[in-house]
């Protein structure tokens, strides 16, 4: 158990908060007193989470369920509030040592003791299936190794029976090494997801090592759902339970009631292996004599049950942010577009001001502010518009910290109705943030990071086609064209983060069609030599590499080209640094832009910016020019006239850009990805990226 922090608050609900007892993606779990002098676990759940009103009715109706369950092999849950600004649930607090602390520190369980941990567990499932829960993230960290038992923990992501996995493309929900293989595909699960994920349990209880391996988690979850798992050691009169639960199909999975039978009756007298007993005792009694925590810093800011509005008060802390980072910033922070064309005989219009949030003095945002001025042009060139359009322009000088302080100035100008997030990885994810809690809405173009999946609970939509989906335009070209026999997959430990979901995308969910596919793993730091030499004695296999380090892309384009390897090659745009360009000749490279110079579709923009500026466009200028006119078609529409309602007009109905289709799933909230989703396929020659063909366009005929 950790301290309390100081932005903890000191009580929730009118329980006191006593200490950390861990933390997550969802939220931060306390040690609480209640108001009646019992000790809790209290879960307050992060609040960018509660802004979503699905959020809230799903959590309300799950903790509901899990309120009536009863069992001895859980931890009931006590009390709850969904409409709490950050919702909450208290359980009760069972003192005790996580299974996995367990397994580390004593190693492999014995036959007796792993039966009857089997046998509390599996009445643990009983009672939550009869319950109408699925629990959904049985693993060793939420089973709870108490006194007079094990517990069942954490149903965080427990979820109704058939209700739908809530998944965006390429992302799981659960544990990876200990969820289903239809968990993993991201499929509905039942009951028998849990029974795996349980045999997942008892196997590495058994064995001490996850029976699907260790590694990045695209490779956990390629082994659980296409490979056996390594069962060696498991003792012999539970090897054939053990297996069943494993089966890759539910239906031929032993079902709760039969493994009852299996493992028998619970053992309460030895059910602990030697040396843990001593240890789960002096883990309770830690407990026993903690100390009134003093205030935290948030004692005097209480929990209100309602999200907070937006208010004068935030607005004079965003002014008076913007008048500091104003001192000594050299350049001015704002430029404006020209005003709009006149029209006779009638009176001025509103204007609506967009402003786009970037690095000023780098090439690829001048482009895109270039790209934006002529959005705002055409659209004030129009003469049956219902407002103009101006144009602002702040730098974020390529910094986290620039970007949050330029968000806080465009926040605190309420002319400003949306934001264009021109910016890179490491500075648009500080200006979400501030613009959702303004309500702002802000336009990602072309940063693609992780710290983004969260956007379908903010203000913001990401415009592009991201690494989350795969290189699209790749893996089309190899299905419609090249067709190979034979796909390996270099996975990069180097950036496992980056490549992870690539990986599953191509061997979990199946998006390569065609021929067989291997995931050929090259350690953090090493070379590509090894991997490369396997490929001597097929030269014609296909290679997709995965992960997004350009010198790192570059090593194993040279190690394949010295090993005689002739085969297709691909990756993402995100390798097209200067070491690649040099040593990829040949690559095939998936893009989220185009190029407006040489795409047919994008020849009038082309024109038009060559006029203008008298150069030919570079990538994302395009992109740019439409998410002026996409901010545009929300304005327009009924409601859209309200900064604070602007996204969710975007939402409600598809609009047709030039670079790409603007459509967005109804759950994930991420640009849908199939006809016309922004994807580009590009071909690395003479060090330089050329453009080949959109994503629609490959593999048609040309007449």
């Amino acid at each position: 158990m950790e301290r309390l922090q100081a932005a903890d608050p000191s009580s929730v609900g009118g329980h006191r908060l006593v200490g950390r007892l861990g933390a997550g993606g969802m939220g931060v779990v306390y040690l609480a007193r209640s108001p009646h002098g019992a000790w809790v676990a209290l879960k307050v759940i992060r609040e960018e989470y509660a802004g979503d009103p699905g959020f809230r009715a799903r959590f309300r109706r799950e903790t509901e369920l899990a309120s009536r369950l009863t069992s001895r092999w859980t931890v009931p849950v006590l009390t709850a509030d969904a409409d709490a600004r950050a919702p909450w649930l208290a359980t009760a607090y069972v003192p005790g040592l996580p299974l996995s602390e367990a397994l580390a520190l004593h190693g492999p369980w014995p036959p007796a003791q792993l039966r009857t941990l089997g046998a509390a567990l599996a009445a643990a499932l009983a009672d939550v299936h009869r319950a109408g829960l699925v629990h959904r993230d049985v693993k060793p960290a939420n089973v709870l190794l108490a006194a007079d038992g094990p517990r069942l923990i954490d149903f965080g992501i427990a979820r109704a029976v058939g209700a739908t996995a809530l998944t965006t493309d390429g992302s799981v929900i659960g544990s990876p090494g200990y969820l289903s293989p239809e968990q993993a595909r991201g499929r509905t699960v039942g009951p028998p997801s849990d029974v795996f994920s349980l045999g997942c349990v008892l196997a590495h209880t058994a064995t001490g090592r996850p029976p699907f391996g260790t590694g990045g988690a695209a490779a956990v979850l390629y082994r659980t759902v296409r490979e056996d798992p390594d069962l060696t050691g498991l003792p012999e009169d539970l090897a054939p339970t053990l297996r069943a639960c494993l089966a890759k199909q539910p239906d031929d999975r032993p079902t709760v009631p039969r493994l009852l039978s299996d493992f028998g009756e619970f053992a309460a007298e030895s059910w602990l292996p030697a040396g843990l007993p001593a240890l789960v005792a002096d883990r309770a009694a830690r407990v026993l004599d903690l100390p009134v925590p003093e205030p935290t810093a948030l004692s005097e800011v209480p929990f209100t049950d309602a999200p907070p509005a937006p208010s004068r008060r935030w607005l004079l802390i965003s002014s008076a942010a913007a008048g500091v980072g104003a001192v000594g910033g050299g350049t001015a922070w704002w430029r404006w577009a020209r005003s709009g064309t006149p029209r006779a005989g009638k009176g001025p219009l509103p204007t609506r001001t967009i402003a786009l949030l970037g690095d000023l003095s780098t090439a690829v945002v001048q482009a895109q502010a270039r790209g934006a001025r002529l959005a705002v042009d055409a659209h004030n060139a129009s003469s049956d518009r219902t407002f103009d359009l101006a144009l602002r322009t702040a730098d974020d000088q390529g910094t986290a910290a620039g970007s949050a302080t330029a968000a806080a100035r465009l926040v605190a100008a309420r002319d400003v109705y949306a934001v264009i997030g021109a910016g890179t990885n490491t500075a648009v994810p500080a200006a979400v943030p501030v613009c959702t809690a303004a309500g702002l809405c802000l336009l990602i173009t072309r940063a693609d990071t992780d710290a983004l999946d969260v956007t379908n609970i903010t203000s913001s939509l990401i415009l592009r086609s991201t690494r989350t989906a795969g290189p699209g335009s790749v893996l089309r070209y190899l299905n419609r064209v090249v067709r190979p026999a034979r796909t390996v997959v270099v996975y990069d430990l180097t950036d496992a983060d980056g490549g992870e979901a690539t990986v599953r995308i191509v061997t979990v969910y199946g998006d390569l069609l065609v021929g067989t596919v291997e995931v050929a793993q090259v350690a953090k730091g090493a070379g590509f030599t090894d991997v490369a030499h396997g490929l001597a004695a097929h030269p014609d296999t296909a290679v997709l590499f995965t992960g997004g380090l350009p010198a790192r892309a570059a090593a194993c384009a040279q190690a394949l080209t010295d090993s005689g390897h002739r085969g297709f090659r691909g990756g993402d745009e995100h390798i097209l640094g200067s070491p690649f360009l040099k040593a990829g000749g040949g690559w095939w490279i998936s893009t989220g832009y185009c190029d407006p110079a040489t795409d047919p579709k994008t020849r009038t923009f082309a024109a038009a910016y060559r006029t203008r500026y008298r150069t030919a466009p570079p990538p994302w200028a395009a992109e740019a020019y439409d998410a002026v006119g996409y901010a545009a078609h929300g304005l327009a529409a009924p409601g859209g006239d309200q900064r604070e309602s602007l996204r969710a007009e975007l939402l409600r109905k598809p609009w047709q850009g030039i670079t790409r289709r603007y459509s967005y799933e109804s759950q994930s909230q991420y640009l849908e990805t199939g006809q016309d989703g922004g994807w580009f396929l590009y071909r690395v020659e003479d060090g330089g990226a050329r453009f080949v063909a959109r994503y629609d366009d490959i593999g048609k005929k040309k007449s």
